[in-house]
């Protein structure tokens, strides 16, 4: 009886132990204005101020990366363009909320400029918004006059 107890401690201590640093995949963050913000609803798009798609790795609120989506072989791969850590830009006004859009966790080995890393563990069509940490929607990319934006399909009551 002690050995399953034993055993099953250690293995939710192997699982909940992470073996590589985790990174975020996000756009660039945008403002929004907050009486905007709170009449948010479902079909709205927001446009993000990019005629191109630029990512970044972000870990603890800091950029790690900045990624690219190129073709290999027909194959699309996210590749590192740019290394640096650069702290994520908190504005604090009255009238703008900043929006962080997020395309989910990523875990890597390493991190160095010229690394691809597979874009099929990505579901770059759904997009989570957060604003100070809170989940507020949940959208999907979309072009508006070949400018990239976000079509709000889900909206969290906050």
């Amino acid at each position: 009886m002690k050995a399953e107890t034993q055993a099953n401690a250690l293995a939710s201590l192997v699982q909940t132990k992470k073996r590589y640093p985790e990174y975020e995949l996000i756009l660039p963050p945008f403002e929004i204005k907050q009486s905007s913000l709170k009449k948010l609803d479902v079909a709205d798009v927001l446009l993000i101020g990019l005629d191109t798609l630029i990512l970044y790795f972000v870990s603890d609120n800091e950029i790690c990366a900045q990624l690219q989506i190129v073709n290999e072989e027909n194959i699309y791969k996210l590749k590192i363009t740019n290394l640096g850590k650069d702290t994520l830009k908190q504005y604090n006004t009255k009238k703008y909320e900043q929006i962080k859009c997020s395309f989910g966790m990523f875990q890597s080995r390493k991190l160095e400029e010229d690394y691809r890393v597979s874009i099929s563990q990505f579901n770059l069509q759904k997009i989570n918004l957060f604003v100070q940490e809170k989940k507020i929607a949940e959208g999907k990319l979309v072009k508006v006059d070949d400018e990239i934006a976000i079509e709000i399909i889900k909206v969290k009551n906050v």
